[in-house]
């Protein structure tokens, strides 16, 4: 494996943890995976910055959400030639989930899109998020 190949493969684990813990609303498990200045930032819904925005972001789905099932799928990532402990990956995601109440409640949602992240690797050697981007949200008619 090269360098990258290696990243590529931490960084495919992580995000299915992530695409878990978001499914599951499971803020320890989630949060472990950012920074603690970490944050989603989305053109279309409301960013979460930080922890604590991160953790209300869940509490919220939690309450508003069910039936919830997330796929992320890394495409490419690379560790930044000039900043080694920086890391870049991009790919496509994909949603499901019944809301509880407004227009679609009872209704499975199907999203999918595509998404840039940054990763930090601390003095532990533990790669984290610091930004993940939605870059592209757009319904999803087949089947998750």
């Amino acid at each position: 494996m090269t360098g990258d190949d290696d990243i590529l493969a931490t960084i495919r684990a992580a995000n299915d943890r992530y695409a878990e813990a978001f499914a599951a609303a499971d803020p320890d498990a989630l949060l472990a995976l950012f920074e603690a200045d970490g944050g989603i930032v989305d053109g279309s819904s409301r960013d979460a910055l930080g922890h604590d925005q991160l953790r209300e972001m869940l509490a919220w789905g939690a309450a508003n959400l069910h039936d919830v099932t997330f796929a992320i799928d890394t495409d490419w990532a690379k560790v930044d030639g000039l900043l080694p402990d920086v890391a870049h990956a991009a790919g496509r995601w994909r949603i499901a989930f019944v809301p509880n109440d407004g227009p679609s409640a009872g209704a499975t949602v199907r999203e999918r899109g595509a998404f840039a992240e940054t990763w930090h690797r601390g003095a532990d050697g533990t790669w984290r998020i610091h930004r993940d981007l939605t870059l592209s949200r757009e319904p999803d008619d087949a089947s998750a």
